[in-house]
C-alpha cells in the first residue's frame, strides 16, 4: 500500500513538472494543438501505466518521460501513413528521387548516431541525451546530475568532437572544418 502511494506521488510530481514541457515539445513537432494535447495525454497515460518500471539509477525523470514522448511521436508518424500523390508534389524544388536519397542519408546518420551514442559511457550518454534529446540547458543538466556547469560543457564538447571524428572517419558526414 505504501509503495502504491509512492508511485502516485512520483507520477503527480512528474506530471506537474513536465506536462508543459512535453506539450510544447509535441506541439512543435505536430503543429496542431488538439493533436498535441491528445498525444500529451497519451504520454502521461503511458507514464502512469508504467511508473513502477521507472528506475532513477538508470535514467533521470526527464530522460524517462522524454523517451516515452519520443517513442509515442515515432509511433504517431509511423501510424499516420499519409500518402503523397504525384499531383501533390508539384511546386517542390527538390526532385522526388533527391528527396528519397536525403531520407536514406538521414536514416544512415541516425543509425550511426544511435550506435555511437550507445557506445558512450553512461554519464556521457545521459548528458548527450539530456542536452539534445530532452533539450535541457547545461545548467539544468548540471543541477540534475550534481555536476558543475563547466564540467557538463566540457563533456558535451569532447563527446561531440569524438562523434564528429567518428562520423568523418566512417564517411557518414563531411564537416569540412
Amino acid at each position: 500500500m505504501n509503495e502504491s502511494l509512492n508511485y502516485e506521488s512520483l507520477f503527480r510530481e512528474i506530471y506537474e513538472n513536465y506536462y508543459d514541457r512535453v506539450l510544447s515539445y509535441i506541439k512543435a513537432r505536430v503543429n496542431d494543438h488538439t493533436i498535441a494535447e491528445d498525444l500529451t495525454s497519451d504520454v502521461f497515460f503511458r507514464c502512469y501505466k508504467n511508473i513502477q518500471k521507472f528506475d532513477s539509477s538508470k535514467a533521470s525523470e526527464s530522460t524517462w518521460i522524454f523517451t516515452i514522448t519520443k517513442n509515442l511521436l515515432k509511433n504517431y508518424y509511423r501510424d499516420k501513413k499519409e500518402v503523397a500523390y504525384i499531383d501533390s508534389m508539384e511546386g517542390f524544388d527538390i526532385p522526388y528521387e533527391e528527396e528519397f536519397d536525403q531520407a536514406i542519408r538521414l536514416e544512415e546518420i541516425r543509425t550511426f548516431l544511435d550506435r555511437e551514442i550507445a557506445k558512450l559511457d553512461s554519464i556521457k550518454r545521459q548528458i548527450i541525451m539530456m542536452r539534445f534529446y530532452d533539450e535541457m540547458k547545461t545548467e539544468e543538466i548540471a543541477a540534475a546530475l550534481g555536476m558543475s556547469d563547466g564540467n557538463v560543457r566540457v563533456i558535451i564538447t569532447r563527446t561531440l568532437k569524438k562523434l564528429r571524428v567518428g562520423a568523418e572517419a566512417d564517411n557518414v558526414i563531411e564537416f569540412g572544418f
